[in-house]
C-alpha cells in the first residue's frame, strides 16, 4: 500500500511538472527591447521580452554571433554583458530550439544607460546617465522625440538636458563625435485645454493634453492645490471632478512626481434664476430664463422640465432661451450650469401660456399687449390680474390680449385665467416717466436738488432755495432770496451767493455749496441758516456727504475737499476739477469726465484714481461693461441706496443711465424714446421705453427713499419723476 501511495504522488508531481513545462513552452520567445543599445565590451545590457528561461544556462545570448555572459534571468528580463570580441550587429536570444532577434547593438564608447525623470512638462531637467558623452569635435547634441533640447550641464557620464516645448513622446537620443545613441522614451506632459473653464464643486472638467497616465490612480490632479477626483483617463484626455472647496486657480497634473500646470479654472457661484417666462405653454413653446452666472457657451448649460431636457436656443451669462421638447410634462424647471444646479418654478405644459408682455412697465392708463397661446377670443372670458388687481381686457384673440393699467397698480406678476386653466406671466413693473412739477420754482441754469426723509424736494435757484411738496402740488421759499450776500439767519433773511449744490445728512440738515462765498452753509429743518465752513481757496462747486456725516465739496479748479462732520478738519482729496455733481459711495468719490465720456473713481484711503465706466474718448449710446458701454457727454451723478446703483445724466443722449457699483456696467433707465439715438430729446411722458426727456448735462438729479428718480428740466421750467418702484 505504501509503495502505491508513493507511486501515485510521484505520478502527480511528474504530470504537474510536465504541465508547467508545457505552460512555459506555450509562451513565445521574443525580444521587445534592450538598453543600452550601444556601448563598449563589458557594458551591462538589460534585455526585455517574453519566454525567457529562469535558468541562466538555458538562455543563450549573442551580440552579432558572439556569445555573451548572462548575469541574471527571469521570464521577461535578462541581464547580460556585452562580450569582449563582439561586434556591431543584431542581438539574439536562443532558448532550446527557439530563437528571437532584437535590434542592433552598436559597439562604441557612446551609450545611454538611463534617464530620469522619464516624464514631465516643458522646462523639465532630464538627467541622462551613460558613457562617452565627452565631445571633441563639437558639443554633444540631445533630442527628445526628434526635438532639440538645450544641454544645461555635461560630463563624460552625465548630461542634463532641458525638455523643449511640445516635445511629445519618444526616445531620448544623444550625438557625440559623430556617434549616435538611443535611450529610453520620454513622455511629454502638458494640459492644453480644460472644459469647462468655470464652475464649482462637483463640476466635471475634461482635461485635454498629452502624457496622461491611463491608470487612474497614477494621475494626481489638483485645482489651485486642492486634490480632485479622476474618473476616467486616456493618454490625451481625462475627466475629473472639481473638489468641494474649489477656488479659482490653475489646474495641475502630477504623474510620477512630475507636476504640470495647466489653464486657470475659475470658481463661479451656483447659478440663480430670477424670472422664467412664460410659466406655461404647449410643447414647442420658447421659454426665456433670466438670472445670473449662466454660461454663454451653450453646451455648458442644461435646462430640464420635470426631468426632460429642453433645447438651448441661445445663452448669455444672464439669460437662457430654451424650447420645450415633445414628451415634456408639467414639473419643476431646473437649470444646470457646469454641474451646478438650481431649481426654479414649476412649468405647466398646457394650452394656455403667456409668452410676452409689452410694455413690461408703465403707470395708470398704460395699454399693455399680452402675447401667448390658448386665450379666449371673447374678451370678458379672460381674467387678467397684476399683483391681484384686476385689469379690463380691451381686445382678445386666441394669441393676443390688450388691457389698460388701472389706478392703484403696483409692481407684481401678471396672471391670466381662462376657463379652468390659469397661466402666470412676466412681472409688470410700476414704472415710467411723468410730470412732477411745473412752475416758477424751477429757473433756468438751476443747480442743486435734494430730497429729505419726508419726501419734500429742495431746489436751488440762484441765491434762493425752494421746498416743493412731496406730491408736486406746489411749495414755498425755504431760504435765501433774490439778492446775493453772505448772511446767516432764518429763512429769507439769510443770503447766499451762487448756490451750486445741495445735500442732506442723516438728520435732515441741508448742506449748501455756496459757490462765490467759497463756503459751505448748513440749514436746519426749521430754516435756520449757519455757516458750516468758510475759506475754501476756490468757489464751492457741488457737494456730497458720506454716512459718517463728512462733507465733500467739489471745487472747479482745485479738486475735492473733505470737511469733518464737526467742521474742524479739512483735507484735500482728488485734485481734478468737477463740472457736474459727483457722489461718494463706499469709500470712493465718483465723478464724470464729460469730454471723455467716462466715469472715474477715487479711493479715499489710498488716493488712487481709476477709469471705472464707459469707453474713454469713444462717445456713443451703448449699454455694457467698461470698455464696451458708451455715453456721450455724461454729467450729474447720484447714488441710489435702494438699488445700489449710480445714476448719471447722459447729456447728449438725453437719457438717464445706471452704473453698476460692482463692475461699472452701464444700463439705460430711460430716454431717447428707446431709440438709443443721440440728441433725441423731448417732453413725452410714458413707459421707460417711450419717454422723451430733456435734462442738461450738469442739471440737477436726486433720488427719494423709495428709489424713484427726479430730474430738473430747467429750460422747460419743470421736474420729471422717473418711477421705478
Amino acid at each position: 500500500m505504501k509503495h502505491f501511495i508513493y507511486f501515485l504522488a510521484c505520478t502527480v508531481f511528474f504530470l504537474a511538472a510536465c504541465r508547467k513545462d508545457h505552460k512555459e513552452a506555450a509562451v513565445p520567445l521574443s525580444v521587445t527591447g534592450f538598453l543600452p543599445s550601444s556601448g563598449n565590451a563589458g557594458t551591462v545590457v538589460t534585455i526585455r521580452g517574453t519566454g525567457f528561461s529562469r535558468t541562466l544556462e538555458s538562455n543563450e545570448v549573442a551580440f552579432n554571433g558572439t556569445a555573451a555572459r548572462v548575469l541574471s534571468a527571469n521570464d521577461s528580463m535578462l541581464v547580460v554583458q556585452a562580450p569582449e570580441k563582439g561586434t556591431t550587429g543584431p542581438l539574439t536570444v536562443k532558448n532550446g530550439d527557439r530563437n528571437a532577434q532584437g535590434g542592433t547593438y552598436t559597439y562604441q564608447a557612446l551609450s545611454i544607460h538611463n534617464i530620469a525623470p522619464a516624464n514631465g512638462p516643458a522646462g523639465t531637467n532630464i538627467y541622462i546617465s551613460g558613457a562617452g558623452f565627452t565631445a571633441t569635435d563639437g558639443p554633444a547634441e540631445v533630442t527628445i522625440n526628434g526635438h532639440s533640447a538645450v544641454i544645461a550641464n555635461s560630463n563624460d557620464t552625465l548630461l542634463v538636458a532641458i525638455v523643449p516645448a511640445d516635445a511629445g513622446a519618444g526616445a531620448v537620443e544623444v550625438k557625440v563625435n559623430g556617434a549616435h545613441a538611443s535611450g529610453p522614451s520620454f513622455v511629454y506632459q502638458s494640459i492644453t485645454q480644460i472644459k469647462p473653464a468655470k464652475g464649482g464643486a462637483g463640476t466635471k472638467v475634461t482635461l485635454t493634453g498629452t502624457g496622461f497616465d491611463q491608470t487612474l490612480v497614477n494621475n494626481q490632479v489638483a485645482f489651485n492645490g486642492v486634490a480632485a477626483t479622476v474618473i476616467s483617463a486616456t493618454a490625451t484626455s481625462m475627466i475629473v471632478v472639481a473638489p468641494d472647496n474649489v477656488k479659482t486657480g490653475p489646474v495641475s497634473l502630477t504623474v510620477n512626481g512630475q507636476k504640470t500646470t495647466g489653464p486657470l479654472f475659475t470658481q463661479v457661484p451656483v447659478p440663480a434664476i430670477k424670472t422664467v417666462a412664460p410659466l406655461s405653454g404647449p410643447v414647442g413653446s420658447t421659454i426665456t430664463i433670466q438670472g445670473t452666472d449662466f454660461s454663454d457657451i451653450t453646451d455648458e448649460d442644461s435646462v430640464y422640465i420635470n426631468g426632460t431636457a429642453t433645447t438651448i436656443l441661445s445663452a448669455t451669462k444672464s439669460q437662457l432661451v430654451v424650447s420645450v421638447l415633445p414628451g415634456t410634462t408639467t414639473g419643476t424647471l431646473r437649470v444646470v450650469v457646469n454641474g451646478q444646479a438650481v431649481n426654479g418654478p414649476q412649468y405647466a405644459v398646457q394650452a394656455l401660456g403667456i409668452s410676452q408682455l409689452l410694455p413690461d412697465n408703465g403707470l395708470a392708463g398704460t395699454i399693455i399687449k399680452i402675447s401667448g397661446t390658448g386665450f379666449d377670443p371673447i374678451a370678458t372670458n379672460n381674467q387678467v390680474t397684476i399683483n391681484g388687481l384686476a385689469l379690463v381686457v380691451n381686445t382678445a384673440s386666441d394669441s393676443v390680449l390688450t388691457a389698460t393699467i388701472p389706478a392703484g397698480i403696483t409692481t407684481g406678476t401678471l396672471q391670466i385665467r381662462t376657463g379652468s386653466l390659469s397661466a402666470t406671466g412676466p412681472v409688470f413693473r410700476r414704472a415710467g416717466v411723468s410730470l412732477f412739477y411745473k412752475g416758477p420754482m424751477v429757473e433756468t441754469n438751476q443747480r442743486g436738488m435734494a430730497i429729505d426723509s419726508r419726501g419734500y424736494i429742495y431746489v436751488a435757484a440762484g441765491n434762493k432755495i425752494y421746498r416743493i411738496n412731496p406730491d408736486g402740488s406746489g411749495g414755498t421759499l425755504f431760504a435765501g432770496g433774490d439778492n446775493s450776500g453772505n448772511t446767516d439767519g432764518m429763512g429769507s433773511a439769510a443770503k447766499f451767493n451762487g448756490i451750486c449744490g445741495l445735500a442732506f445728512d442723516a438728520n435732515d440738515n441741508l448742506f449748501v455749496a455756496d459757490g462765490w462765498n467759497n463756503s459751505v452753509r448748513k440749514i436746519t429743518q426749521a430754516g435756520i441758516v449757519t455757516t458750516f465752513y468758510s475759506g475754501l481757496d476756490n468757489p464751492a462747486r457741488y457737494i456730497a456727504l458720506d454716512p459718517a456725516g463728512n462733507v465733500y465739496v467739489g471745487s472747479e479748479y482745485s479738486g475735492t475737499f473733505r470737511i469733518a462732520a464737526d467742521g474742524s478738519q479739512v483735507k484735500q482729496m482728488s485734485r481734478g476739477g468737477f463740472s457736474s455733481q459727483f457722489t461718494v459711495v463706499n469709500g470712493y468719490i465718483y465723478w464724470t469726465n464729460s469730454d471723455g465720456g467716462a466715469i472715474y473713481r477715487y479711493n479715499i484711503v489710498t488716493g488712487q484714481a481709476e477709469h471705472f465706466a464707459g469707453t474713454f474718448f469713444q462717445s456713443g449710446y451703448e449699454d455694457g461693461p467698461r470698455g464696451v458701454g458708451k455715453m456721450d457727454g455724461p454729467g450729474t451723478l447720484t447714488y441710489d441706496p435702494v438699488s445700489g446703483q449710480i445714476y448719471v445724466i447722459d447729456g447728449n443722449n438725453f437719457s438717464v443711465r445706471s452704473i453698476s457699483i460692482a463692475d461699472g456696467t452701464i444700463s439705460t433707465i430711460t430716454g431717447s424714446g428707446g431709440t438709443y439715438e443721440p440728441w433725441h430729446s423731448g417732453n413725452k411722458d410714458g413707459t421707460l421705453q417711450e419717454a422723451l426727456i430733456s435734462p442738461v448735462q450738469a442739471g440737477s438729479m436726486a433720488v427719494d427713499k423709495q428709489g424713484n428718480i427726479y430730474i430738473v428740466e430747467d429750460y422747460l421750467r419743470q421736474i420729471r419723476k422717473i418711477t421705478l418702484r
